[in-house]
């Protein structure tokens, strides 16, 4: 094998390594979207530490066991990862992702829209050749929740808890 051969190979390793935990924080951002466990399972090492700044961080096993669809779902639901930064060492890899989360919900002032937007500083770690997040911090950046005036029209189509989000339909 040539040198020219050789580093192309490791480039395409790299490029792969950092696909697999580009994809991993996506299947965070649904699964708390979707409010699906079985998701944020599958993208977090149990041990993990979430630190999302509040009162305490919590354990990885924790953070994806205690999201469960409440019994009236926020009407809209979704965050947007972008401008991920990552490097991979070995196992081992950090992350630094802009984030922005909006949902709206219905408060006792009525119909309103929370914005947080802010960066997530994380670490993974390949475990039996799977990529999991290992340890998560949220770096706020700015956060507001606002009085719904006046709502754009909705689709006929709305987000919904797993499973019965039309994406888990197939």
């Amino acid at each position: 094998m040539t040198k020219v051969t050789q580093d192309l190979l490791e480039r395409v390793a790299q490029l792969l390594e950092k696909q697999a935990i580009y994809e991993t924080l996506l299947g965070i951002a649904r699964g708390v979207d979707r409010f699906d466990s079985a998701l944020l399972a599958a993208c977090i090492h149990p041990d993990a530490v979430i630190d999302m700044g509040g009162e305490a961080p919590v354990s990885g096993a924790a953070f994806a066991g205690a999201l469960k669809p409440p019994p009236d779902p926020p009407l809209g639901r979704m965050h947007l990862v972008a401008n991920p930064i990552i490097t991979v060492s070995g196992d081992e890899a950090r992350a630094e992702s802009y984030i922005v989360s909006c949902q709206e919900f219905h408060s006792t002032a009525g119909s309103e829209t929370r914005l947080r937007a802010g960066r997530y500083f994380d670490r993974f770690q390949r475990r039996e050749g799977v990529w999991k997040l290992s340890h998560r911090t949220l770096i706020d950046e700015l956060g507001r929740v606002d009085a719904v005036k006046q709502a754009a029209p909705k689709g006929r189509h709305r987000g919904r808890p797993a499973p019965e989000d039309l994406t888990y339909k197939g």
